[in-house]
């Protein structure tokens, strides 16, 4: 039975009865314009008061050798994720919770601090945050338990701050030229390991910070999250395949790695030089068969509701 909306003459909106079950429908028609234009406004503001930082933004997104050249994907994510549960959230009241002007203030004031003082990191930090307090204070506590993760992925869209990225990047670089060299050995190949170089006998192999694997670490991590968000199955299978992307990105980053070693030694240093351009995809549609595997392993059978297996 699904439940309609009509206008007594002598009432406010009620549901009624109208055929099958389902979440109440909204009419666009009896939206109240007045009340969403000031918060319409309001999302406006902040959008022009966060400029600085959008542009900085999109300016890591589409530089060279970008770490986070998936990022603009992540909006059509969070966006199926909201359709995915639109019947919680078209169920879920909405209440105003004006508590949330004490995350929002000081959300605000943070943002212009940053933005004045060129603190990128503090600047997404504190522009995050300004959207969740806005959801929060327009609708209340009830949609924001219903979207609180999609809300959450949006922190993938944040760059790391300069340190953190460095450091990640530096080890990751190890622990992929490690164990590239230790499939190439395993390939019966001679090799020779000096810090980030795999020395072979006719080509020499340096892993450079664009290869350490922390590029595919985090466009995994990306996707797996959102994969493993709308498929179906209990939580713990849906943690089991996140998590699985920490180490399979390690892994099929160096399987890449050691690809580049196999070419450049069997064809040609410009061979190699052609694959690495290429492999970057390779690594992606690899870790996306590895995810769809395991998700059909566990039992999980459907993507945001449609039929994968």
């Amino acid at each position: 039975m699904s439940t309609i909306f009509e206008q007594p003459n002598d009432g406010p909106l009620k549901a009624v009865d109208g055929g099958s079950s389902g979440a109440p429908s909204l009419d666009w028609r009896k939206i109240d314009w007045r009340t969403v234009a000031p918060f319409a406004a309001a999302a406006a503001l902040l959008a022009w008061l966060a400029w600085p930082l959008l542009s900085w933004w999109a300016y890591e997104f589409t530089k060279p050798e970008s770490y986070y050249a998936h990022a603009p994907i992540i909006p059509f994510f969070v966006a199926l994720m909201l359709w995915h549960h639109r019947e919680a959230i078209a169920a879920a009241p909405k209440k105003p919770n004006y508590f949330a002007f004490v995350v929002l203030l000081p959300s605000l004031f943070l943002l212009v601090f940053a933005i004045k003082r060129d603190m990128f990191a503090i600047m997404s930090s504190a522009f995050l945050l300004c959207v969740w307090s806005s959801i929060w204070l327009v609708c209340g506590n009830a949609l924001v338990k219903v979207v609180a993760i999609p809300m959450a992925f949006l922190a993938f869209m944040a760059p790391l701050p300069g340190p953190v990225l460095n450091d990640a990047t530096l080890r990751i670089q190890m622990m992929s030229t490690v164990f590239a060299n230790k499939i190439l050995h395993l390939l019966t190949f001679n090799t020779h390991l000096d810090g980030s170089v795999i020395e072979m006998e006719n080509f020499s192999l340096f892993v450079d910070v664009p290869c350490s694997g922390f590029k595919t670490l985090l466009a995994l991590l990306t996707f797996s999250g959102a994969f493993a968000y709308l498929v179906d199955g209990s939580p713990i299978k849906r943690a089991g395949i996140f998590l699985l992307s920490l180490p399979l990105s390690l892994v099929i980053n160096s399987v890449r790695i050691a690809l580049i070693g196999v070419v450049g030694e069997c064809i040609s240093a410009d061979a190699a030089h052609t694959f690495h351009d290429w492999s970057g995809m390779i690594t992606l549609v690899l870790g996306f068969i590895v995810l769809f595997s395991l998700a059909k392993v566990l039992g999980c059978r459907k993507f945001a509701g449609w039929p994968i297996f």
